[in-house]
């Protein structure tokens, strides 16, 4: 397990995560929000909006797959 220390909006969260999925979330996290030690909530609502659409899309593509797949 691995621990990681967020501070939002002047406040510090420490989150502990599995060691694979944390290198993947400090990697991610660092594209999504910057370099930044204090992220402001309007930064992290902005990132979570972004990966939310990202996910849509992704969505989206994995349906065209299974229907692609479903014609063969």
């Amino acid at each position: 397990m691995s621990k990681l220390n967020v501070s939002i909006g002047s406040k510090d969260f420490d989150i502990t995560l599995d060691e694979d999925f944390a290198r993947f979330f400090e990697k991610d996290f660092r594209e999504s929000i910057g370099a930044k030690k204090n992220i402001e909530t309007k930064d992290l609502l902005w990132a979570f909006v972004q990966k939310s659409y990202n996910e849509y899309l992704n969505k989206i593509e994995y349906k065209n797959l299974i229907e692609k797949i479903g014609e063969v």
